[in-house]
């Protein structure tokens, strides 16, 4: 959660800094289900740095009822080609941290010696990430609306789980806000 808390403080940092820079901040808001059905948020930044390619960081959470609830921080690269009309499909790859808390009762852990005992911290695990964006439309483009609204598959892994690689998939479904900074 401590890390979590310094990521947004970081973002936060970023957009102060910016004011009066004449940027624009792009902040993204939008569902996260994972295997489609299960509901969560992610709350999202990018920064475009070379012709149709963008950074994004995103912090989020979804909740596999009976199951887990994961939390997670990923970074990618994506790639985005916007059509004068405001169609903009992308693809874009993702590194990320995912954590992991079992529901319904204690998680127990056996160690490499066979002793096993219970844990409530959770279950870390290394998270990459494939996306899929085939709907996305900028507002930008004809509506003159600052924003962007998109629908992509998202699929990625969890590691370890179970001593195994879990492929996973995800809904994700939202907008994007470009905030335009004041020049001083």
């Amino acid at each position: 959660m401590k890390k979590i808390f310094a990521v947004l403080m970081f973002l936060a940092a970023g957009i102060g800094f910016a004011q009066g820079s004449g940027r624009t901040i792009p902040i993204n808001l939008s569902y996260f289900g994972e295997t489609i059905t299960h509901p969560g948020l992610e709350l999202g930044y990018e920064n475009a740095f070379h012709g149709g390619f963008n950074f994004t960081l995103s912090v989020g959470t979804y909740v596999h009822q009976r199951n887990h609830t994961g939390l997670f921080l990923n970074a990618g690269v994506n790639w985005r080609h916007t059509f004068p009309v405001g169609y903009s499909p992308e693809i874009g790859l993702g590194i990320g941290y995912l954590h992991t808390w079992a529901h319904g009762g204690p998680t127990y852990v056996v160690d490499s010696a066979g002793n096993v005992s219970v844990t409530r911290a959770g279950r870390p695990h290394f998270m990459p990430s494939l996306k899929l964006g085939l709907f996305g439309w900028d507002l930008r483009k004809g509506a003159d609306v600052p924003a962007r609204v998109n629908a992509d598959i998202v699929v990625f892994g969890q590691y370890p789980y179970n001593s195994y690689f879990m492929p996973r998939a995800a809904l994700r479904v939202g907008a994007t806000y470009y905030h335009e900074l004041e020049q001083n």
